[in-house]
């Protein structure tokens, strides 16, 4: 299983999602959300249902951009899944907490906030 919190680059945990979503470790794509993966929206069967539609992809991420906003940090990507002929597009948001002391682990990891693709 894939460990986003270990990264301390928002362009490292995107490689590693990137990698977790090729492998079509759903389990592991599923942990790079918030909450140990509740911030996705999807219980871990549901969410393993949804993107299993994806049987071969391959990822491409392009350079994102970091900003910051009341004490976190975000970053944000654009992403292409190519799966067979169904291409997929749109912009993966990495959070985290700026470093705020009595910050938890879970607060200072980059995890997925949210995103646009809809596999």
């Amino acid at each position: 299983m894939a460990q986003p919190s270990l990264a301390k680059r928002p362009e490292d945990v995107l490689d590693a999602f990137a990698a977790a979503i090729e492998a079509r470790d759903w389990r592991s794509v599923r942990a790079f959300w918030a909450d140990k993966g509740n911030r996705s929206g999807m219980d871990a069967e549901t969410f393993a249902e949804t993107w299993g539609t994806l049987k071969a992809p391959s990822v491409v991420i392009s350079e994102g951009q970091q900003e910051g906003a009341a004490g976190s940090i975000y970053y944000t990507a654009p992403v292409v899944i190519t799966d067979g002929d169904r291409t997929i597009t749109g912009d993966v948001i990495l959070r985290r907490v700026n470093n705020v002391p009595g910050a938890s682990a879970e607060q200072l990891r980059w995890h997925i906030d949210s995103t646009t693709l809809k596999p």
